[in-house]
């Protein structure tokens, strides 16, 4: 037992790592390829980010888990919740019109995932969960999601400069980023199921608490360090990116490589997940001024995520 607690906290430590060193490549060599900045920071990055819930998710699908789907959704509710809101409590975030579009998405993404989630639409109807069909629904839009991206023209450079290191340098980040969030992500999930079992609580719980709030810290510190450059569009692209991947990219993968078994009690946080995201476009758009997330709504936003784990620990 001592030694997967030892792994779980190496495991994380080399989640983080690696994936700074995959991003680092990605963006590299995006940019050698001269893709915009603005797709590099919202699809790159975004993506970047959250390749250890990826990693978590393939390896929890592999053990029989539903961590994986804990982290998912965790890390969404945290991302929404107290990373846009510690970040606008830092500094308002004003919100350009070309985000309009992929806040849009975000909430369409949630609403495929959460109804996949809930619903058999595809593949064996007996199944309460993602079954491949569903999967490949998912995977399907993430596709064509990044088809558009891609395609997208007129957005303007978001101004940051992005390292360029020698393609071969990319290209072994690249190699060595996924490798090691793939370890990491072994090491994790074996490392939560110990805590599972130490502290007689579901695995699901640890996969949205202790494991999602770790697999966020890349997205935490891209958005923190982004608004010190006061670059708030890759501050906030950069949540929305990783959101749209969580919720189409890595649910459709991991039900295409296993069928993904959904307990009740994740259903709720699912939910919890698409109340958050309508929260954030309705303060956004409806709530004081139009595109702008201000100091006060952002103490709204860190309190909701408080209530949220409070509920979690009281339903355990």
């Amino acid at each position: 037992m001592e030694l997967s607690l030892v792994l779980f906290f190496i495991g994380f430590a080399i989640l983080i790592y690696s994936a700074r060193l995959l991003v680092r490549g990605a963006a590299s060599i995006a940019t050698i390829l001269n893709i915009t900045p603005w797709v590099i920071g919202v699809v790159i990055v975004g993506i970047g980010t959250s390749i250890p819930e990826l990693s978590i998710s393939i390896s929890a699908a592999l053990a029989g888990n539903n961590i994986g789907l804990g982290t998912i959704i965790g890390s969404n509710t945290f991302n929404l919740l107290f990373i846009l809101g510690l970040a606008a409590l830092f500094s308002p975030l004003y919100i350009k019109e070309e985000w309009y579009e992929d806040i849009f998405i975000n909430i369409v993404a949630v609403i495929i995932g959460v109804l996949v989630i809930f619903l058999p639409l595809l593949g064996d109807r007996t199944f309460f969960g993602l079954t491949r069909a569903e999967g490949a629904l998912l995977f399907g839009f993430f596709i064509l999601w990044l088809f558009l991206m891609f395609r997208r023209k007129g957005i303007r450079d978001d101004g940051i400069d992005y390292q360029i290191l020698a393609s071969f340098t990319s290209v072994i980040f690249i190699i060595v980023g996924l490798a090691g969030v793939f370890l990491g992500g072994e090491w994790v999930v074996s490392g939560a199921e110990t805590l599972a079992l130490l502290f007689s609580v579901p695995p699901a719980i640890i996969g949205l608490t202790v494991v999602a709030v770790g697999t966020s810290l890349p997205e935490l510190t891209v958005s923190l360090v982004a608004l010190l450059q006061k670059k708030n569009s890759i501050a906030v692209g950069n949540i929305i990116g990783s959101n749209i991947f969580d919720f189409l990219g890595i649910l459709g993968i991991t039900a295409l490589i296993k069928p993904l078994m959904v307990l009740e009690k994740v259903g709720i946080d699912a939910l919890t997940t698409l109340a958050a995201t309508i929260i954030i476009a309705i303060l956004i758009f409806a709530v004081g001024k139009r595109g702008m997330l201000s100091r006060a709504e952002g103490v709204i936003l860190i309190l909701s995520y408080i209530a949220y784990l409070v509920f979690i620990f009281l339903n355990m």
